[in-house]
């Protein structure tokens, strides 16, 4: 994964780290709207999120490199996603609790997520 990448994910990571507290039905309906490199840590942080996996283990599923695995959880824990455990050969996802957006707020997030089309990661 090259530096450009890598920061955008780290900028994104609050946006990610959001998107990851919705329920399945706006996830749904926003995924593919979002770029690939958003898209596959999302796929990462989904793979995680039931119990800790290797870094090889994750990298086997995904069809991924370990490298770019650990670098892409690393950028989001670097721009703040505090549900991320990583140890020094697994890593962990918790989700928040599923929240129900209110009709205004929908607007809001597609917006920000819009904003995630527009840029590379």
């Amino acid at each position: 994964m090259d530096d450009t990448a890598r920061l955008g994910l780290t900028a994104k990571a609050k946006a990610i780290e959001q998107f990851m507290e919705l329920e399945a039905s706006e996830k749904e309906w926003i995924f593919p709207l979002l770029n690939r490199g958003v898209q596959s840590c999302l796929e990462i942080l989904e793979l995680i999120a039931e119990k800790p996996l290797t870094f090889d283990q994750i990298a086997d599923e995904m069809d991924m490199n370990k490298n770019t695995i650990t670098q892409k959880l690393n950028a989001l824990i670097d721009g703040g996603y505090s549900g991320l455990t990583l140890s020094e050969s697994t890593a962990f996802s918790w989700t928040g609790r599923h929240r129900k957006l209110a009709r205004h707020n929908k607007k809001e997030l597609v917006e920000q997520f819009a904003g995630l089309l527009e840029s590379d990661g």
